[in-house]
């Protein structure tokens, strides 16, 4: 499955949903990749912020080129393998898919999961 850019793109998200429809075990994959690619874009721009100082350089083109940079970092990082949140996002999800289809429709609850009942 080759779907370059992020699903944040209608266009991308309807093709994603087609793929999904072939082969979900890939299009999950695929989403929890694009999800720590986001999670990671959203760090580096905290970092970014929380590390911004005046420069003689600073202005709105330096700018948009860090920022630029920054989301080329971080979809590099996660195309090898990245925080490792992907992987566990797609475990995760894979697990409960499969509760879900072995209790035929209602997904068991976790005793390892810290639920507020109310």
């Amino acid at each position: 499955m080759d779907i370059p850019g992020l699903a944040v793109d209608p266009k991308r998200l309807g093709n994603l949903k087609a793929e999904a429809a072939k082969d979900p075990d890939a299009a999950l994959k695929e989403t929890a990749k694009q999800f720590e690619t986001l999670f990671l874009d959203m760090m580096m721009k905290s970092m970014r912020t929380a590390a911004a100082g005046n420069s003689e350089f600073d202005s709105e083109a330096t700018r948009t080129y860090t920022s630029l940079l920054d989301h080329e970092y971080t979809r590099k990082l996660a195309e090898q393998g990245g925080l490792g949140l992907a992987d566990l996002l797609v475990k995760q999800l894979s697990h409960l898919k499969d509760g879900h289809s072995r209790t035929g429709g209602a997904v068991k609850k976790s005793g390892n999961l810290p639920i507020l009942e109310r």
